[in-house]
């Protein structure tokens, strides 16, 4: 039955892991599949930011430069309006600004630096200058009329581009041109600022790194999974990229964090659901082991309640009935008839304080008492029925023994049931041994007989409520499995402890060892425990 029992509560606690295994190779495949969608969103979304950033800069590069270019005209012919005008232009990355009014022979030029002072122009920038307004003074000798002015670019010197714009006369005849020349470093520097600020407002954590250049820049930088997502820039610099990185960690890694997050979670939640089902399981385990011993207690109290009652009903039923004259017989049977009163008595009482240990009722009244004194009474009380059955009690008493702070009650149902212990369980050899004496500064109590002994690895579960040895001759003998337990109590309560030794086969000594000095614990009741 009880192999029943642990075989169905094995297949309860399969039945439930079984569903959590399979449910977390589901969740493990789910974050894996997370994470190759988390990664390919980021990488999406740096795209998108990316794409966001340069629209950016390149209106805030085109606003710059159509604001520097769109001189006005009466501006054109003064010198100082113009300088005050580029004064307050602010085209990333420009180095010069000019104007060129074309005439019928010569160009007029007025070149100016980012801080509106009138500069003259090394020979590389007049050179790029030239290149770029030569088709617009094509334009203006051959009198195009130009109804619509817009930006142009010239990257022939990659060292000095130049955007420039045309102006026209009242007869929308093209009459000179602006322009501005770029430095590539500071326009680098200056874009890369703008695109910073740009990515700051899409990300506020500041984790992103801006870059500018060109494709070589980002081939030479692109190391490991680390590369850069670029897009080409729109105005100007259409041969730039402009590339995001995410400064921490690339897309795949931070899916890969990501996941280890989640699994990390599961697992715990996991390892917390497994052990939840297997404490159910070993409390499910522990109570239908208590609710069997208490089974088997009332089973082996039922019998030990019917066997001295049987008797003593047989006896007394024999003396009502007058089938006993002889005096002899009588006193055989009166000493029968209290024997098992005192066997009921014991049993009841043990009963009774179970019952009031369990509800933390049971209450000591502690007093002076002479130890041996309670071990005579105790042994003189057990004489008669001890007699009957054989038994030698061999008694050690070391005198004098101190006065110790004793419940006399609890101790003398303590030896009681030590000595029933071992008349129940000494086999053939019916040979008991009771000393007292005083070491180490305690009271100890040895009960020893000669019987069956117990196995070392049960000597610690006997003084648990219920238990009873399961093999051999002490499973066949009954009992209630409280005897021992209550001892344990009781002694625990006068702030000692009981010790066993035992070899199989060679018999049991139990000894209470009880502090004379000590503090002890009047009126204290703690519960019964099982180990």
């Amino acid at each position: 039955m009880r192999r029943f029992v642990r075989n169905s509560i094995a297949w309860v606690a399969a039945i439930a892991l079984v569903p959590l295994a399979v449910l977390l190779v589901m969740q493990y495949r789910f974050l894996r599949r997370l994470e190759e969608t988390t990664a390919q969103a980021e990488r999406n979304w740096l795209r998108n930011t990316v794409s966001d950033v340069v629209n950016d800069v390149d209106q805030q590069f085109r606003s710059s430069v159509e604001f520097a270019l769109n001189v006005p005209p009466q501006a054109l012919g003064d010198a100082d309006l113009l300088a005050c005008h580029y004064r307050m232009s602010h085209v990333p990355g420009a180095k010069t600004y000019f104007v060129v009014r074309f005439g019928n022979e010569m160009w007029d030029v007025s070149s100016f630096d980012p801080a509106g002072k009138a500069k003259t122009v090394p020979l590389a920038e007049g050179q790029a200058m030239k290149v770029a307004v030569a088709s617009w003074s094509v334009v203006h000798h051959l009198g195009t009329v130009l109804p619509a002015r817009t930006l142009s670019i010239d990257d022939a010197d990659r060292a000095n581009r130049i955007i420039v714009k045309p102006f026209t006369d009242a007869a929308l005849h093209v009459a000179g041109v602006t322009g501005v020349i770029l430095d590539n470093e500071s326009a680098r520097a200056a874009l890369s600022s703008i695109g910073e600020l740009s990515a700051k407002r899409r990300r506020h954590d500041n984790d992103l790194t801006i870059r500018i250049g060109d494709p070589k820049m980002f081939e030479a930088r692109a190391t490991g999974r680390r590369e850069f997502i670029t897009e080409p820039l729109k105005f100007a610099y259409m041969d730039w990229l402009l590339g995001i990185r995410d400064v921490c960690a690339t897309p795949e890694e931070l899916a890969h964090i990501n996941f280890r997050f989640n699994a990390f979670w599961t697992a715990g939640v996991a390892l917390a659901l497994i052990g939840a089902i297997f404490l159910a399981v070993q409390a499910t385990a522990r109570q239908m082991k208590l609710s069997q011993m208490k089974s088997d207690f009332v089973s082996n109290v039922s019998h030990e309640l019917r066997t001295p009652l049987s008797s003593i009903r047989v006896f007394g039923e024999y003396m009502r009935l007058g089938r006993v004259e002889k005096p002899e017989k009588i006193r055989e049977y009166g000493e029968y008839i209290e024997a098992e009163s005192r066997r009921l008595t014991q049993l009841i009482n043990n009963i009774l304080d179970f019952s009031r240990i369990e509800s933390a009722e049971k209450k000591y009244q502690f007093a002076e008492c002479d130890p041996g004194c309670i071990i005579r009474d105790i042994l003189s009380a057990f004489e008669v029925p001890l007699r009957e059955r054989g038994f030698t009690i061999r008694t050690e008493i070391a005198a004098p023994l101190p006065q110790v702070r004793l419940d006399r009650d609890s101790i003398a149902q303590a030896l009681v049931n030590l000595l029933d212990n071992a008349v129940k369980y000494s086999g053939e050899r019916k040979e008991i041994e009771v000393r007292a004496y005083v070491e180490d500064g305690a009271l100890r109590i040895a009960v020893a007989d000669h019987g069956i002994g117990i196995e070392p690895g049960e000597q610690k579960k006997i003084f648990e409520k219920f238990y009873r040895v399961g093999s051999g001759l002490v499973h066949d003998i009954k009992g209630s499995g409280l005897g021992l337990a209550i001892v344990s109590h009781i002694v625990k309560a006068h702030g000692g402890r009981v010790e066993v030794t035992s070899r199989p086969g060679d018999g049991a000594t139990f000894t209470l060892i009880i502090p004379i000095a000590g503090e002890t614990q009047p009126n204290l009741s703690p519960t019964l425990e099982n180990a």
